[in-house]
């Protein structure tokens, strides 16, 4: 009896020390927190991280509230995820992420709520060796010297490089160049962001002269993966910019629906609580040196529960992270987006919402009128302001409490990608030539699963303003993670993919859309995506065009499908499958039927069936020579 209810006892004092570690981080002092980052980064440096609880039953207590110890304030370029640079775990940090790590009104607003209503004793601000918004805002600065008839690809995009342009003059005025040059700029443009935060939030200063807070600036080397740790300054005067020409070029990357697959295969190992197979390593930090090439962006919320490099299993260079409370879209969420499609051949988009989201629980309250406008500050009520359609629209439904929140939620995940593709041209024109693809989604704090959203099939449907129009999006429906249940009428058509998927993805028939994989029955106004259930080595079809057979991916960071190496082991062997097979449980999905491209069986002839055949007959009729011979 002793020994059978001994692990009872050993779980109960485990719960109970989970209970006492996650009471005890939401009273670290800011000296106790940025020790706390800083030894999370030494074990990280020195390959020693230790792996973290990321399970059910850490879900399921983190749905009841989260209490980071830290925010982190740092750029969205996928070598720099914050989880693993200071090796912490799901609840531990406030993450804010957003290209060159500017501090635009509802970066600032996230800090603000993490600071008031969740306590969070310190922020670093964290830029980057090599940073690419720095980077080319360098480039610009330079090229409007010389070049002042020089255009820019898009309003967004602009709008981000202006707010960096004053730390690159800054570092510029003290005549440096090469590396040195961009080191001070990326030192500059942190310190400005610090300085821009207490600037303009009159409750950041409030907090951190009470000394129950501290905006600590800091700066990520990628090849030895240490944090240096800068010297605070005192406060900046206000920033002055000019208008800057962004220049780009947009390189080819991974086909989307591979990316996608390589995300649904990481979730899968998340929700299976196995060890972690993100790479992490000091070669793989050297590599990325040379630059990034992620695999998907994510835009998310700020939430400490919500960390797409743990829910995804991703490792360093693998994940384009933007997060901001609510994830809204405003200029320097969308530009982060544009820069990472068109610099770095990101192909895939994912907006990802949370349920139990604190912004938009606010964001209900104040519409049900609970609390008063007044009381908030200028950079939270214009948060809020751009979560009330998504609110006023759950609202008209009829719905009231949590599920005013739930239906927000949605609404709201489904606002952004509509408002991403009405407001970039970028994105729109990646779309129509079948190099892009945005895609809705909810995480669930409590089970770890990810739904999937479908986007309305009409206008009057949409939960904002459609896209202008310049392209019409494919249509197709949308899968969901092979961890949500599917209705008999969405495993017939929306978890579909035929094997040739991805021949069409990458272009091979000029007559028609590149990235159109769903069946053409599905009418869905909507982007198209795979099934969430495919071989993880899909890729591009070979110059040979071979129907009906898959090839390997291709790309041009091979390490970033190493650490995601694991092939999913519900598909081992569906090559030989009909086409029109059910699926053997309601986990898995069936294979497609040939779409409008072209069948299987249908417009031609498979030409490997037929040289098997053809050897077939030469064996016989060879046998039978024989055979007539020795007569």
């Amino acid at each position: 009896m002793q020994h059978t209810s001994r692990p009872g006892l050993v779980g109960l004092c485990l719960a109970a020390a989970g209970l006492l570690a996650g009471s005890l981080l939401a009273q670290k002092t800011p000296d106790e927190a940025l020790r706390a980052l800083q030894e999370g980064n030494r074990r990280f440096a020195e390959g020693k991280s230790v792996p973290q609880p990321l399970g059910e039953g850490v879900r399921r207590t983190l749905a009841r509230g989260q209490a980071p110890f830290a925010v982190v304030v740092t750029c969205a370029d996928s070598r720099v995820p914050p989880e693993h640079l200071f090796n912490a775990g799901l609840g531990e940090l406030f993450v804010i992420r957003v290209a060159g790590n500017v501090a635009d009104p509802e970066v600032i607003a996230s800090i603000e709520y993490a600071v008031e209503h969740l306590q969070a004793p310190l922020c670093v601000v964290l830029g980057h060796e090599d940073c690419g918004a720095v980077g080319a805002t360098i480039d610009q600065v330079q090229t409007l010297e010389h070049d002042h008839a020089a255009a820019g690809p898009s309003p967004a995009m602009q709008h981000l490089l202006e707010q960096i342009e004053p730390a690159v003059r800054r570092a510029r005025a003290r005549e440096l160049g090469g590396k040195e040059l961009r080191d001070a700029c990326e030192e500059e443009n942190v310190h400005l962001s610090v300085g821009e935060c207490l600037r303009r939030s009159s409750l950041l200063r409030r907090y951190s002269q009470t000394g129950k807070f501290r905006m600590v600036p800091a700066r990520y080397h990628l090849g030895s993966g240490e944090v240096e740790w800068l010297s605070p300054r005192p406060l900046p005067p206000a920033p002055t910019a000019q208008t800057m020409p962004p220049v780009h070029v947009v390189p080819m990357g991974m086909p989307p629906h591979v990316a996608l697959r390589l995300l649904q295969a990481g979730h899968r190992r998340f929700l299976g609580d196995g060890l972690p197979a993100g790479d992490l390593s000091a070669p793989r930090r050297e590599a990325l040196t040379l630059g990034q090439r992620p695999l998907a962006i994510v835009l998310t919320c700020a939430d400490s529960r919500v960390a797409p490099e743990h829910l995804f299993d991703a490792g360093l260079g693998e994940l384009f992270v933007i997060r901001v409370a609510g994830n809204t879209l405003n200029e320097d969420v969308l530009a982060s987006i544009e820069y990472a499609a068109m610099h770095t051949g990101t192909s895939l988009l994912v907006v990802m919402g949370h349920t139990r989201c604190g912004a938009i629980t606010a964001a209900a309250d104040l519409a049900a009128g609970q609390g008063s406008r007044e009381d908030l500050t200028p950079s939270m009520r214009s948060l809020l302001t751009r979560l009330e359609p998504s609110v006023e629209k759950a609202r008209g439904t009829g719905a009231r409490g949590e599920q005013v929140v739930d239906l927000a939620v949605r609404g709201n995940v489904l606002r952004t990608v509509a408002e991403a593709r009405a407001r970039s041209a970028v994105l729109r024109q990646l779309e129509s030539q079948g190099r892009f693809a945005v895609l809705a989604s909810v995480y669930d704090v409590g089970s770890g699963d990810l739904t999937w959203l479908k986007e309305p099939s009409t206008p009057a449907e949409m939960p904002a303003a459609a896209p202008m129009g310049e392209t019409a999006p494919p249509q197709g429906g949308h899968a969901r993670d092979d961890h949500e249940p599917e209705a008999a009428h969405d495993a017939g058509h929306e978890a579909t993919e035929p094997k040739h998927d991805a021949e069409h993805a990458a272009g091979h028939d000029a007559g028609a859309p590149p990235l159109d994989w769903a069946d053409h029955d599905v009418q869905i106004a909507t982007p198209p995506q795979p099934a969430a259930e495919a071989h993880h080595d899909a890729a591009p079809a070979t110059d040979d065009h071979r129907e009906g057979h898959e090839a390997p991916a291709k790309h041009d960071a091979p390490e970033a499908h190493e650490a995601h190496g694991a092939t999913d082991p519900h598909h081992d062997g569906h090559e030989g499958h009909d086409a029109h097979a059910a699926p053997t449980h309601p986990g898995e999905h069936a294979e497609a039927a040939p779409d409008a491209h072209g069948s299987l069986l249908g417009e031609r002839l498979d030409p490997i069936p037929l040289v098997g055949i053809l050897g077939i007959a030469s064996l016989l009729l060879a046998g039978v020579i024989a055979v007539s011979s020795r007569r």
